[in-house]
């Protein structure tokens, strides 16, 4: 794991740090405020947090909060162990591994009830057999992006490690790189339909799709996309742990309340460069897999570690109490 951490943390090209101070005035002055930081990559998928912070919900809570933006989960997650922040907003599969390797996490939240993800191949590429011998993007080693595109790989019968080569991108040029033949197929977040409409592609998996979400999530409920804090952190600053809780959780309710429309105009000056409308038709893609209730129980947890588990993340289940730790979203107030 040491090995893991050193080779992250010299991938990690730049982190902006963006001051937290809320679109709307709160009650309390800067002063009294418990400084917090947030390690993460920006995407939709935690927009809980974004309606949470645009709205001054944290500060209501006691807290000022900023942002530590990198370029992958996997590297917002050390950030997050290396000090750099308190919290971090990420997929399971990072926090899995390293806590079978000894580096205690505590998941406190879940932003949505299901995995989104989606995997498409040019248009010459029929299926994923098709994808023997070419370059593919499925983000870095260790991501979720990355299980997923591995668990779609062994399911059409081929060998992740030898079958394919996984190339080295940034998210946002992999469409580009689809396109102009440079890789076979690539990894997208499902609200990324808007980026391939007009592309000649094929998309192969789709997990929005009860059918394939059945085939490679092998549930209903998968709630992979978390927020997480270090289990020491949890343990010796539970207020503020649960304060942090409680602003998000609120930033749900307005999501769940309101329309995509309003939640695009709400949050569109962390999304910089994207059109208010184009905001607004990817939140509608994936507004209906939102959380009600932030809750992780033992039955989804159980389908999280075995798709883990079958992918090669971890070798056994980790105990549900020994990484979920539900103690905050059940004190929600």
């Amino acid at each position: 794991m040491k090995k893991i951490i050193a080779i992250l943390l010299l991938v990690v090209m730049s982190i902006t740090m963006m001051v937290g101070c809320s679109a709307k005035e709160t009650e309390k002055s800067d002063n009294e405020l418990t400084k917090v930081v947030i390690s993460e990559f920006r995407h939709l998928g935690w927009l809980p947090v974004y309606v949470a912070y645009q709205n001054g919900y944290f500060q209501k809570e006691g807290l000022a909060p900023e942002f530590a933006l990198y370029k992958d989960g996997p590297i917002a997650f050390q950030g997050m162990h290396g000090g750099d922040s308190q919290f971090c907003l990420l997929s399971q599969e990072p926090v899995l591994k390293a806590e079978e390797e000894g580096l205690d996490s505590s998941i406190i939240y879940t932003v949505l009830d299901t995995r989104l993800y989606g995997f498409v191949g040019s248009k010459d590429v029929k299926s994923v057999k098709d994808l023997k011998g070419q370059a593919i993007f499925a983000g870095m080693p260790g991501s979720a992006p990355y299980s997923f595109v591995s668990a779609i790989l062994k399911e059409g019968g081929l060998d992740p490690q030898k079958d394919v080569t996984f190339v080295n991108l940034d998210y946002s040029a992999s469409m580009t790189a689809l396109s102009q033949g440079q890789i076979k197929a690539s990894y997208i977040n499902v609200d990324n339909r808007t980026e391939i409409k007009n592309m000649d592609v094929n998309i192969l998996v789709d997990t929005s799709s009860p059918t394939d979400a059945a085939k490679y999530l092998k549930t209903d409920v998968f709630t992979g996309e978390i927020i997480t804090t270090t289990s020491k952190f949890a343990a010796e600053n539970p207020e503020t742990v649960q304060g942090f809780v409680n602003a998000v959780h609120k930033g749900t309710k307005w999501i769940n309340e309101h329309n995509s429309e309003e939640v695009a105009k709400l949050v569109a000056p962390l999304f910089q460069g994207m059109e208010e409308d184009v905001l607004a038709i990817k939140i509608e893609i994936i507004k209906d897999a939102f959380t009600k209730t932030g809750y992780i129980s033992e039955e989804s947890q159980a389908a999280v570690d075995n798709f883990a588990i079958k992918n090669g993340v971890i070798n056994t289940p980790i105990p549900y109490n020994k990484i979920i730790d539900m103690q905050f979203v059940n004190a929600i107030k």
